[in-house]
């Protein structure tokens, strides 16, 4: 399979299944030196294949359809090429294209081979964690449970599904290509087995990753109540890769005990861990090289978060300290009153503090009731509004059934946190907000 002239659209049917089909060998033939570039450029050039596949299958004219199959041709020459340049891995992959077309010789255009369509690319992200969890050892591994423990350290890596939904961001180097069936890399999972890491060993990786990338910014999500740790690292990884985020995704994960019905106990537990979160907070700040670390908190995380924060001035760290960026506050299960009180503290220590609420979060209104009070999550007469926070209403936003989840599942929301921490973006002027009036100032309200 050179890259042959004369050749059109119809010709490249076998390419992404052959790609797929050697791309175990690229690891082994690649020195890891090389191997990181050469899988963000493999991967770029299968996003433009991407994009040229479906304006072609969306075409509305003649003209855009033939401008369409150019696209495309030129899309599927470019990846050809990549491994063309790189043998042994052309003539891998041209025995594989020529395979596959034999095949389909065989099987006639109408009914290609199954696995011609169930190979889909993901990309593996790595999370660097700190948690007050006991470690619980099974085997010759040791995982994070549902009890208090000490201030631990780690790294985890989740498989998230390549469809580029905000952007087509450059990989950074550490997050890892990969091209499997699609039932392997199609759903977003936590995949390997956690790494424990000494504080010393959390902060030189940090330092190295934030290097390696040319950046130095960081991303830390905090989880809320009923989730267990597997899940709060595919949060944090789907939230960096939605967000195109290239710096560093890290995840503070609290003793919540993963149970519906274990509220009462995580509410406990997340004041438990504010000395352990805060001295993480320090440790990122002073110890990693990270010079603006931003921070998105969800549900009764927000608790840990307000807090912690209350207590803990990072404007009088260390000299050469980082400092907090933009500091999102997501649904959040607090009392609003305290919310409210605690804010002053708060706000100076960011560069911008944001606030989602929503008068269609059943869990919050869940939450008020056991609580006999308002949440700060909550929209309606009684939102939040306050000096130096943007606050930002979902109400009018689809956002399911429980309507709790929505910052880091719907679209329209992580596109506005994708113009607030990506491009520094005011509500002013992110797609899709107006400004609301309202008795302490004004917020703003997602357009339905």
């Amino acid at each position: 399979m050179n890259v042959r002239e004369g050749w059109g659209v119809e010709d490249w049917g076998p390419l992404v299944p052959a790609v797929a089909g050697i791309w175990p060998k690229v690891g082994e033939l690649l020195g890891d030196s090389e191997l990181p570039d050469f899988e963000a450029e493999a991967l770029e050039a299968l996003r433009t294949l991407d994009s040229a596949r479906e304006l072609r299958e969306t075409a509305a004219s003649r003209a855009a359809a033939d401008e369409a199959d150019e696209a495309e041709d030129a899309a599927a020459r470019a990846v050809a090429l990549l491994f063309e340049q790189h043998e042994p891995l052309g003539s891998l992959l041209a025995e594989e294209f020529d395979r596959l077309a034999d095949r389909l010789e065989v099987f006639g255009p109408e009914e290609p081979p199954p696995s011609w369509i169930s190979w889909q690319r993901a990309l593996l992200v790595p999370v660097l964690y700190a948690t007050n969890r006991e470690l619980v050892t099974t085997g010759r591994t040791a995982a994070p449970g549902t009890n208090d423990g000490p201030l631990s350290y780690g790294q985890v890596r989740v498989s998230i599904p390549d469809d580029h939904r905000m952007g087509a961001a450059k990989k950074p180097r550490s997050w890892r290509l990969r091209l499997g069936l699609r039932e392997d890399p199609a759903s977003v999972s936590f995949c390997d087995p956690v790494s424990p890491m000494s504080p010393e060993k959390f902060a030189d990786t940090a330092r190295a990753r934030l290097s390696e990338g040319g950046g130095d910014k960081a991303l830390l999500f905090v989880h809320g109540y009923n989730v267990s740790f597997p899940a709060a690292a595919t949060r944090a990884a789907q939230i960096a890769y939605d967000l195109n985020f290239t710096g560093l995704p890290m995840l503070y994960s609290w003793p919540s005990k993963g149970l519906l019905r274990g509220y009462a106990a995580d509410a406990n537990a997340v004041l438990r861990a504010v000395p352990a979160f805060q001295a993480f907070v320090r440790g990122v700040l002073e110890s990693t090289g990270v010079r603006e670390l931003h921070v998105i908190a969800h549900s009764m995380g927000n608790r840990l978060l307000v807090d912690a924060l209350f207590d803990l001035d990072t404007r009088h760290l260390s000299p050469g300290a980082g400092r907090l960026g933009q500091v999102v506050f997501a649904a959040p299960d607090v009392d609003a009153q305290v919310f409210r009180q605690r804010l002053p503290r708060i706000t100076p220590q960011a560069s911008g503090c944001t606030l989602y609420a929503s008068s269609a979060d059943q869990a919050l209104a869940a939450a008020a009731r056991l609580a006999a009070g308002p949440r700060a999550g909550q929209a309606g007469p009684g939102i939040v509004v306050a000096p130096d926070l943007d606050t930002v209403d979902a109400t009018r936003l689809d956002t399911g059934l429980m309507g709790h989840a929505y910052v880091g599942d719907h679209t329209s929301v992580l596109a506005d946190i994708h113009g607030l921490l990506r491009q520094k973006l005011p509500p002013s002027k992110r797609f899709g907000l107006t400004s609301v009036p309202h008795g302490d100032g004004a917020y703003w309200s997602f357009q339905p």
